[in-house]
């Protein structure tokens, strides 16, 4: 069989045909193989924190993931949710890392090709493969490693056609454009300058109108996707988003409309963040990626790219398209980037700019091998890259043993009573209880409330299809409609009630009606009319608290959240104690009860947060400091809280003076 349309085999010239010799396939599927190989080792092997959770869950219902809805992933989803493997969230995990293990081996043959080393494709590749924000990303359920493989993919075509000119590779970039906007709307920042740079560089060819109307044909059928959305929308799933059978149903989901269209994160969740800010954290972020050696080495690219006549054009095109999802991403992400959750959240857009990043690496390595005019020097640098790459990730971005976000939802589960209506709050409570309820059928007689889908219009009839029974009091939870008191007052006779994530933010109304008494991460709402006997409540509450192995957790990750409320759990059963033991002297040895919770907690915490230390020193106090020893535990609780005390708590003159009070 013939194999030109490959290109040259082994040892031949190179040729400016939009091929590839056999050498650089052999290393891309190397590269691609090892990355998918490693992807494999450190995958998830259950469901992980964020959107995974309501991602898996809308593929294999048949609903709809939240706007723009990613209609190309849930589509090549569905393929993999009927593999015969492990678990529903593994076999979509298993896309991701196909996916970015695609994408490394097609970036890979497009450095190769670029800067005419097979050497520079690898490390290129290797780099963008292990940076642990890729990595991240590639062992779990998400859309980010198909719009990567779509960047490097774009990034080959651009390659190909600046080193052939061959109008086949423009009109390919066409139809890659459409299917890059079905998944994922950002890949628009890195694709319009490779378009208009194509358009103008091929304009003899591309612009005649048979050619123009081809790729105008090619581009629309890639969005045809979309047409997925209205499709599914019209059916009754058990996890799905927005009314996108409608024609305003479906713009409003396509353009993001209840996100903003033109902004990250929803209004009271985002907050104007300066956009200096979000590119100061993106080249912090860069040298958490790929290092100062990577960062060096994609500067030193850029620079080459600048004066070296082959490489020029092509250089300020990826440029220009580097500086487009750079700037313009930190024109329209709203949320703050000082705690390590939000910023996480942000980062997930700064890998298709990364993948850029790396090619200027590949650009840089051959750049510097030039400069060094020492032959065989590529190799033993390219892999010392990925060596140092993989050594210094891999123990953090191992989750091959990591069950945290699926334990913490089996412990909502475990503990909520039956025919519970629990009213959650919170990507991580909300996606990974349904997660469980669809994948694997568990407690099908809890009915799920969610509190934000609760305030969008479309969410009760989707609510009167899955759960006739429970009484939703308007059109939506929120100003202008009802409020949590009017759901729970509609709902208390009919069903046990809990609120898992608190309450929707400035929704007070309940608290003059209602008592909210924990139940492990959450809280079972009781009438406050109701006689309530304590002691059965704290067997309960034991009962209910997480059981689950904290272990150590990467900062800023979605199992530090899960840590996090399994210690919150404890300090809120005993914060519940103090309030109701009140003043009252007949309570006291509940306030004894709750010293002795939270001296366990600030014992078997590794890091127990300050609050911990401050309602322990109150606990005693309160309870009447009757030995010294409780004087002693008081004043050592109030030492340990001024350590880690926040700077702006009022309290801290007077915690100073009873801190001096105690120790005299």
């Amino acid at each position: 069989m013939s194999m030109a349309w490959l290109g040259p085999g082994p040892g031949s010239p190179e040729t400016r045909d939009p091929g590839f010799t056999y050498w650089q396939l052999i290393a891309a599927a190397g590269v691609g193989g090892a990355a998918l190989l490693v992807y494999l080792c450190t995958m998830y092997p259950d469901i992980a924190g964020g959107d995974s959770g309501e991602i898996v869950a809308a593929v294999a219902s048949g609903g709809v993931i939240h706007p723009p809805g990613y209609p190309l992933y849930s589509l090549l989803a569905k393929l993999f949710v009927h593999l015969p493997l492990r678990t529903l969230a593994w076999r979509l995990g298993l896309m991701s890392a196909l996916c970015d293990a695609a994408a490394a081996a097609v970036l890979c043959l497009g450095v190769a090709r670029w800067s005419r080393s097979i050497w520079t494709g690898i490390a290129a590749a290797g780099l963008f493969a292990l940076s642990p924000g890729i990595w991240e990303y590639a062992i779990c359920a998400e859309v980010f490693a198909l719009n990567n493989l779509m960047v490097a993919s774009l990034l080959l075509l651009a390659v190909l056609y600046a080193d052939s000119k061959n109008p086949r590779c423009a009109i390919a970039a066409a139809l890659l454009f459409g299917l890059g906007l079905s998944n994922h709307h950002t890949f628009i920042f890195v694709a319009v300058p490779f378009a208009a740079w194509a358009l103008w560089h091929g304009r003899d060819d591309l612009l005649k109108p048979r050619t123009l109307a081809l790729m105008a044909a090619l581009f629309a059928a890639g969005l045809l996707p979309y047409l997925y959305l209205p499709w599914t929308g019209s059916r009754p799933a058990a996890v799905s988003w927005g009314a996108t059978n409608t024609w305003a149903g479906f713009w409003t989901h396509v353009l993001r409309r209840e996100y903003g269209t033109f902004q990250l994160a929803v209004a009271g969740v985002g907050s104007h963040v300066p956009g200096s800010e979000l590119v100061a954290a993106w080249f912090s972020d860069l040298f958490r990626q790929i290092g100062w050696w990577g960062t060096g080495l994609a500067a030193v690219g850029f620079v080459a790219s600048t004066w070296r006549a082959e490489w020029k054009q092509l250089g300020a095109v990826v440029m220009a398209a580097l500086a487009l999802a750079v700037l313009a991403f930190a024109g329209l992400a709203n949320l703050p980037v000082a705690d390590s959750l939000h910023r996480g959240i942000v980062a997930r857009f700064w890998q298709q700019p990364e993948i850029l990043v790396c090619a200027f690496c590949g650009l840089g390595l051959a750049t510097l091998e030039r400069v060094l005019r020492r032959r065989g020097v590529l190799p033993v640098l390219a892999a010392g890259l990925i060596v140092l790459q993989g050594v210094l990730h891999w123990r953090h971005m191992d989750r091959h043993d990591s069950f945290l976000v699926r334990h913490y939802a089996d412990e909502m589960l475990r503990v909520v009573p039956r025919d519970t209506l629990l009213a959650t709050k919170g990507d991580l409570i909300t996606n990974t209880v349904r997660y469980l309820q669809v994948a694997e059928r568990r407690r099908p007689d809890v009915r799920v409330v969610d509190q934000e889908l609760l305030g969008f219009l479309w969410d009760r009839g989707r609510l009167a299809a899955l759960f006739p029974e429970v009484a939703i009091p308007g059109n939506r939870l929120g100003p202008g409609g009802f409020s949590a008191k009017d759901l729970f007052d509609a709902n208390i006779r009919r069903f046990p009630i809990v609120v898992c994530g608190g309450l929707k933010a400035g929704d007070k109304s309940a608290f003059a009606t209602y008592e909210f008494w924990p139940l492990g991460v959450c809280e079972r709402v009781r009438p406050q009319s109701e006689p309530f006997e304590v002691d059965s409540w704290l067997s309960e509450s034991a009962a209910a608290l997480p059981r689950i192995d904290p272990g150590q957790t990467p900062q800023g990750s979605w199992e530090e959240i899960v840590v996090q409320d399994h210690w919150g759990a404890r300090q809120t059963r005993a914060a519940q104690l103090i309030n109701y033991a009140g003043p009252l002297p007949e309570r006291r040895p509940y306030l004894r009860l709750a010293a002795a919770m939270l001296q366990a907690l600030v014992q078997q915490d590794r890091t127990p947060p300050a609050l911990a230390y401050k309602t322990l020193a109150i606990a005693l106090g309160r309870a009447g400091l009757q030995t010294p020893e409780d004087a002693q535990q008081a004043a050592a609780a109030w030492r340990a809280y001024l350590r880690v005390a926040p700077t702006d708590d009022p309290m801290l003159p007077q915690i100073r003076k009873e801190l001096e009070r105690l120790t005299q």
